[in-house]
């Protein structure tokens, strides 16, 4: 059933449709990605179901990937109890400590929204700092023309579209978003072996998991060296946050920052339990993990879905907005995007979502006034990928 309108949305017209083609660059590869998802590539193989689930959830379609993808799955760990919440707690921890680490899975949007609440929390506590992985890291001496939006416009209140991989997903716009209103500097720290000239063809992978966590935990290390009295929140993907080594001998990039600089931090990871209970708790270490690699595990609920959209983003306060009859396609993919009135294009939309013929979408939007951008992406010939149960 189609949601009545609700006065505290205003979706402003004229609204504006263009193709793919006509999309900046990274965009561009990102619509040419989501024009060939159909079923046999989503499930050809493991590399591809990873490409294809990424991508569907950076245009906001996790409601497509959460019945086959591993990071949906419950996986039945114990609960840990507290005798606080789960935010109090991490706030009491991170007083004892001066970095916070804590890890996301790329394709659960709520895993960033959880994150843009830590880092509410521990504003107060005097963090100032958020470093976010996929944020793009220039070399010293680069032009200024030439680095990302976030650092030649720091005060804009929005990330561009040239300030990281994964921030074209809403979600990850919202955390900048936020993140900005609490006056945190944005802190790149990834680590890419060919930018530094230290690609090796035939490295293992151990060898290049080594080369590439060791560049991020000496880009944080110096950074802290060189700015005294700094608190860190640290935004990193899946492992990054393990703070011992692993029993195959990989050492992630918080064990490595944990001995350059000498300060424990708290580690938190979001990725290892989930599906455990009704509302977000802590979850005991599993066994199959070593002794001490992070300090507290999120287990966040089963994911559920509204029109086709994350309920998370309901109960966090977003309104469901109906897509107007007029942009709804007719053929292939079509991505919409909700944008506060009177931002570029090249912002990260406040929503985006891949919608095809026949399908009931929503956008999730707080309350404001809204340009609406949609994008033709094509890829009629596959638009029979199961519809989420």
């Amino acid at each position: 059933m189609t949601p009545p309108p609700d006065d505290r949305v205003r979706l402003v017209q004229p609204f504006e449709r263009v193709s793919a083609e006509n999309s900046s660059g990274d965009l561009k590869g990102k619509l040419k990605n989501l024009a060939e998802i159909g079923p046999d590539h989503l499930l050809a193989d493991e590399r591809a179901r990873q490409r294809a689930s990424q991508t569907l959830s950076l245009f906001g379609r996790e409601d497509l990937i959460a019945a086959t993808s591993g990071d949906y799955k419950a996986n039945g760990c114990a609960p840990l109890q507290t005798t606080s919440t789960v935010l109090n707690e991490i706030a009491s921890r991170a007083r004892q400590t001066s970095i916070v680490i804590i890890s996301e899975s790329h394709e659960r949007s709520q895993h960033r929204g959880f994150i843009a609440e830590v880092a509410s929390r521990l504003r107060p506590l005097g963090y100032d700092t958020l470093a976010i992985e996929t944020l793009s890291y220039s070399l010293p001496g680069t032009p200024e023309r030439s680095l990302p939006t976030f650092r030649r416009q720091p005060n804009l209140p929005f990330f561009s579209e040239d300030d990281g991989y994964y921030l074209y997903e809403a979600g990850f716009g919202r955390l900048g978003r936020r993140a900005k209103v609490l006056g945190y500097r944005l802190l790149p720290y990834e680590f890419i072996a060919e930018q530094h000239g230290v690609a090796a063809p035939d490295a293992t992978r151990e060898q290049r998991i080594a080369v590439r966590e060791e560049g991020q935990a000496n880009h944080l290390a110096t950074f802290l060296r060189e700015h005294p009295g700094t608190k860190l929140l640290v935004h990193v993907g899946y492992s990054h946050a393990a703070e011992v080594p692993q029993p195959n001998g990989d050492k992630w990039m918080a064990a490595r920052l944990k001995e350059k600089t000498g300060i424990d931090p708290l580690t938190i990871s979001q990725t290892i339990c989930r599906g455990g209970g009704d509302t977000v708790r802590f979850s005991a270490l599993p066994a199959d993990q070593p002794a001490g690699a992070f300090d507290l595990l999120i287990d966040h609920p089963s994911a559920r879905f509204v029109q086709g959209r994350p309920e998370w983003r309901l109960l966090a306060g977003d309104i469901a907005v109906s897509i107007p009859q007029a942009l709804l396609p007719s053929t292939g993919w079509r991505v919409i995007e909700a944008r506060p009135v009177g931002e570029p294009a090249t912002s990260v939309p406040m929503d985006r979502v891949a919608i095809r013929p026949g399908e009931t979408i929503a956008l999730m939007l707080p309350p404001g006034r809204y340009n609406l951008r949609a994008i033709d992406v094509g890829g009629s010939e596959q638009t029979h990928l199961p519809h989420a149960r």
